[in-house]
C-alpha cells in the first residue's frame, strides 16, 4: 500500500464532513465511527484511491467477473477507545466474491489492533502497519482489539468484489451498514436508509451474541 496514497484520508478523519459523507455510530463496545460517502462526490473520492493503489489486482483471480472488479464502498473507521470485543463477519454466503480491506492511516495504531479467529478457533491478533493491509471475505470473525488512544485510531476501508449482479442480495444483506451509499456490481448508486443501517447493525448484535453463547 502506498502510505502516501492513504494519508490523503488524514484531513478527512479529522474534519467536520461536508454533505458528501455520512457518520454512522453501531451500537458497539467502543467510540467507533464510520466516515462514508453520502453521494456519488464523496464515493469518487474513495474510488481514486482504490484504484490508485491497485487493491483490484491482489482478488481479481479469485472472482467472477464480466469486467473487472467493483468498489461497493470507501469509508475511515475511527476510535479513540473500545473496552470490550465487539466480534462479527462482514461477510456472509457471498461464495468469496465480496472483500473488506483495512489500511492505517493516522500513524498511531501500534497496540490497537485487530482481534479474529483463526481456522482452528484460536482467537489471535493482528497488528497495524503502516503500508501493508489486511483484506478477507466470507466468515472471517473479527473484532477491534480493547485498547484506547488520546488522538483517534483512523483507518481506511474499502469493500469490493465481484461485478455480476446475482451476488447482490447476498452482499447487500451483510454489508451497507458503513455508510449511507453503496455502488452496486452493475455500477449504479443504491442508497441506504436509517432504517436499513439499524437492521444490519441489529444482526451484528445478534451474531455477536450467538458467539458469546458458543465461545
Amino acid at each position: 500500500m502506498n502510505p502516501s496514497i492513504v494519508r490523503e484520508f488524514a484531513d478527512l478523519a479529522r474534519r467536520k464532513p461536508s454533505r458528501h459523507f455520512s457518520i454512522v455510530r453501531p451500537r458497539w463496545n467502543s467510540d467507533i465511527r464510520w466516515i462514508g460517502p453520502r453521494s456519488p462526490e464523496g464515493y469518487r473520492l474513495f474510488e481514486s484511491a482504490f484504484r490508485r493503489l491497485g487493491i483490484a489486482r491482489h482478488v481479481e483471480p479469485m472472482l467472477e467477473l464480466d469486467h473487472e472488479p467493483r468498489m461497493y464502498s470507501g469509508f475511515l473507521v475511527t476510535r479513540r477507545r473500545c473496552g470490550a470485543p465487539d466480534f462479527h463477519v462482514d461477510w456472509r454466503d457471498t461464495g468469496q466474491q465480496a472483500f473488506t480491506l483495512m489500511t492505517p492511516v493516522s500513524g498511531n495504531e501500534s497496540g490497537f489492533g485487530l482481534l479474529y479467529r483463526d481456522g482452528s478457533g484460536t482467537i489471535r491478533e493482528y497488528d497495524y502497519e503502516a503500508g501493508e493491509a489486511i483484506f478477507f471475505t466470507d466468515d472471517f470473525l473479527h473484532s477491534t482489539k480493547p485498547g484506547s488512544s488520546d488522538e483517534p485510531v483512523v483507518l481506511l476501508c474499502f469493500t469490493f468484489g465481484t461485478d455480476r449482479m446475482k451476488y447482490w442480495d447476498r452482499i447487500r444483506a451483510t454489508s451497507g451498514s458503513q455508510s449511507a451509499l453503496m455502488c452496486r456490481p452493475d455500477g449504479r448508486f443504491e442508497k441506504i436508509s436509517r432504517w436499513q443501517s439499524w437492521r444490519r447493525q441489529l444482526g451484528w448484535l445478534a451474531f455477536r451474541a450467538g458467539f458469546r453463547r458458543s465461545a
